[in-house]
């Protein structure tokens, strides 16, 4: 009696242990899909903005934290490559880091800033993509291109304008780079600096002789003395101390020759690279080659 009572319970339930198998092997083979590294159809589905072909891979288990060959995770890639639906997708996939660097310690949020995907930034950073980081900030990515809305709310959004890049390239510098107006007047309005310098000793200015942006770097050049002097003597000046403060941007009326540019006091605030290399091809492969490559986002990706 006492033993059928103990063999009883296991012959009562055999559905249940059966259940258990089936839910232990369930959440194995998920985790297992979950490990599955993507092919070259997942990073094609990407590029062709195929959202269809993505949501299949991502139940299938496709890993969507892999880099491609390129360096970039799935998210990053599709911002390169502009496929705003997978984007979408993928931003609120399950195990998408959306603040993960890719090989060039670019974030997916810096690649929407140099697009000027205003609404997408601001997605990501209520996620938690930071808006600060040591090296290039998304500030620098929205100033290379002048991309003056997105650079306005990040800059609501707590970004530091006067942020130094991995050599201390500044946003201003990037944005006097550009050659867009606009943008430098937007930066130097919330307090960026003309006077500063990266470790090559070149200002904003010279970053505009870069690419033969004159009449900026004469405005810039003038700017920065005006700041020099302000600071040297502050008693004239109350508030130039701490920052440009209330010292007027140089505005050049459309169609009149740009002011000449001013010695600085000592000669700290004019350029030191000078005007000999505008932009000389030579120039430019030596002294670019430790900043971001503006040119990966003028020509078709790859993958």
């Amino acid at each position: 009696m006492f033993s059928h009572q103990v063999r009883q319970p296991a012959c009562r339930h055999p559905q249940l242990l059966i259940l258990l198998a089936l839910l232990v092997l369930t959440f194995w083979g998920a985790s297992v899909r979950a490990q599955q590294q993507p092919t070259a159809d997942w990073w094609s589905a990407i590029r062709r903005d195929d959202v269809s072909a993505v949501q299949s891979m991502l139940l299938r288990g496709v890993d969507p934290t892999a880099f491609n060959r390129l360096g970039n995770p799935a998210l990053t890639q599709a911002a390169r490559d502009q496929s705003w639906r997978v984007f979408d997708v993928l931003r609120i996939a399950p195990g998408v880091q959306i603040d993960e660097p890719n090989a060039h310690d670019e974030t997916a949020l810096m690649y929407l800033c140099i697009q000027g995907q205003t609404e997408r930034a601001a997605t990501l950073i209520q996620a938690g993509a930071q808006v600060n980081r040591l090296g290039w900030t998304p500030l620098h990515y929205a100033a290379s291109k002048g991309q003056v809305e997105t650079a306005s709310a990040l800059i609501e959004w707590g970004a530091i304008v006067n942020a130094p890049g991995p050599d201390g390239t500044t946003p201003l510098m990037m944005a006097a780079l550009s050659g867009k107006e606009p943008m430098v007047r937007l930066l130097l309005s919330q307090g960026a600096d003309a006077t500063m310098f990266n470790a090559a000793h070149e200002t904003a200015a010279d970053w505009a002789r870069k690419r033969n942006n004159t009449a900026l770097a004469a405005q810039l050049d003038a700017l920065a003395a005006k700041v020099a002097r302000a600071r040297s003597n502050p008693a004239q000046h109350p508030g130039a101390s701490a920052g440009q403060g209330a010292v007027p941007v140089p505005v050049t009326p459309s169609g009149m020759a740009p002011p000449a540019a001013p010695a600085a006091p000592g000669g700290q605030a004019t350029s030191t690279a000078g005007t000999a290399a505008q932009g000389s091809p030579q120039e430019d492969q030596s002294s670019f080659s430790r900043y971001f490559d503006l040119g990966r986002f003028d020509e078709p990706s790859g993958h």
